[in-house]
């Protein structure tokens, strides 16, 4: 009897300590070396006032968003924080109070969560904006997109970029001269300024942030693939616990 009893304990004691090894590795990942947790932030594009583009399959962007986000926060709500617009009268103040919030805290990135639409039901494919000195951003926006390319076979849209780049060798009448420089990229849109469309977000925010578009809603065939709602939340929650 005292045999048995001592065997319990010690398989209990061996299964206590890899409970431990296991469960302190799984928070070192949500954690930075000062102890401060370590998430992701998700903004739900468009809201109530102003729902965006429209999907005969999966609905407004901003009511698919909405029901995506509150499922992947239902699946991972130690990594991820949700941000939603309240309407106000104008989208630019309506975005600064989210921004207002958002840099309140540390987070590893920002997704602001959006799906496009053209007047070509057979335009289709994905891509994401970021801002065009971000390298971890465009990093990580290509690797989202290679996922969704191969989770759904989604093309990865040509963008064609211009940027402006300052000359600091050229001055006239003292000001810096500037080029326009012409980029290709797979599926970036380089953002340079907060005011062009869907680039607040990504020059206010401090953290690293994303916009993504990873599917055409006037796009039905494409549109059917993105309904799966499951496999959806499925490839966010993988990309989040890989990335974070």
């Amino acid at each position: 009897m005292g045999l048995k009893l001592l065997k319990v304990v010690l398989y209990s004691y061996l299964f206590l300590m890899a409970l431990n090894s296991k469960l302190r590795g799984h928070f070192n990942n949500f954690y930075k070396g000062d102890g401060k947790k370590m998430k992701v932030a998700l903004i739900i594009g468009h809201n109530q006032r102003s729902k965006g583009a429209y999907s005969q399959i999966v609905g407004s962007e901003y009511d698919y968003w909405k029901r995506i986000s509150e499922k992947i926060k239902a699946e991972i709500p130690l990594m991820v924080d949700v941000y939603e617009r309240k309407p106000n009268q104008y989208y630019t103040r309506e975005m600064f109070e989210v921004l207002e919030e958002l840099n309140k805290n540390d987070y590893k990135f920002c997704m602001e969560l959006h799906f496009n639409a053209a007047a070509n039901g057979q335009a289709n494919g994905c891509e994401c904006l970021v801002y065009y000195k971000n390298e971890k951003a465009q990093k990580l926006a290509t690797n989202f997109m290679a996922r969704l390319q191969n989770k759904f076979g989604s093309k990865i849209r040509t963008k064609e970029n211009i940027v402006k780049v300052k000359m600091q060798e050229k001055k006239i009448d003292g000001k810096v001269w500037e080029e326009e420089k012409k980029i290709t990229t797979r599926g970036l849109t380089l953002i340079q300024d907060g005011n062009t469309r869907g680039g607040y977000g990504i020059c206010k925010s401090k953290d690293t942030y994303i916009l993504v578009e990873p599917f055409f809603g006037s796009n039905n065939d494409e549109s059917l693939k993105f309904s799966v709602e499951k496999d959806v939340v499925d490839l966010f929650v993988n990309f989040i616990k890989e990335n974070i």
